[in-house]
């Protein structure tokens, strides 16, 4: 795997008070809730202060980060601003993967159909690690993607090439090199799915698998589980959906 640039979680993996069921995510939390006490926690309140962040109403670190975690548009322009100052500061870095540790797990599950393992999820942390040190080259509003784009896409290419060497790190999904349709942010709002749905472009059902499947609720694999319905069988409806929609939202004018 890539050498861990995450100086942040190397300095206690190894510590005697890791736990055996600990997790590199449940990890950063503690480590940001050691650090979110006393005086040093007091100290990085008063800093992250000077960078005129709003706390959100929040005195401590760990809570301004579980706050971030929220996908609002108000909350994640917080944390836009956040990442402007991860380069300069480690302990905002900190702060910045545990605001986005769900939707790094959603990306590590995505990556291991379900079931990502401990290698999988370090090496997604280690590559947002580096790409938050350039989050303060990009305006507002690129941040964040950034990061999650460039997680998911070096991890993807590192698991590929341990599967070529056959080094058995996870599981990979049978379409794992297949194309998916490109869904913008916009395309799974509520309101226009519910306007899509009006106008009989998609059905009711057809709108709550998008929802469900785009939103960051679940992935595909799961609901399939779930429905007992074939992998397979939902993906080909989604990219049926998702073709008229797109078609329906570029007629409107609505995307290009």
């Amino acid at each position: 795997m890539t050498n861990s640039q995450c100086v942040l979680m190397n300095s206690y993996w190894s510590s005697e008070d890791m736990k055996p069921n600990s997790t590199p995510m449940s990890l950063l939390t503690h480590d940001l809730e050691v650090r979110s006490s006393g005086s040093p926690g007091r100290d990085l309140i008063e800093r992250l202060e000077t960078y005129q962040l709003d706390l959100l109403g929040t005195s401590r670190a760990l809570e301004f980060a579980q706050l971030l975690q929220d996908p609002e548009p108000r909350i994640r322009q917080v944390l836009e601003e956040l990442l402007e100052w991860t380069t300069l500061d480690d302990d905002s870095m900190l702060i910045a993967l545990v605001a986005l540790s769900p939707e790094l797990e959603f990306t590590a599950s995505r990556l291991s159909w379900g079931r990502p393992s401990d290698d999988t999820v370090s090496e997604l942390l280690a590559q947002a690690t580096v790409a938050l040190r350039w989050t303060h080259e990009l305006v507002e509003g690129e941040r964040v993607e950034f990061v999650l784009s460039h997680a998911f896409t070096k991890t993807r290419a590192e698991q590929r090439s341990m599967a070529r060497h056959n080094v058995p790190t996870t599981l990979l999904p049978d379409d794992y090199d297949a194309a998916e349709p490109a869904m913008e942010r916009l395309e799974i709002a509520i309101g226009l799915l519910a306007r899509a749905v009006a106008d009989r472009v998609i059905t009711n059902d057809e709108s709550m698998l998008i929802q469900r499947t785009r939103g960051y609720q679940m992935s595909l694999q799961s609901l399939a589980d779930e429905s007992g319905c074939s992998y397979e069988t939902l993906k080909k409806r989604r990219n049926r959906a998702e073709t008229r929609l797109r078609r329906h939202l570029v007629a409107q004018g609505v995307v290009r």
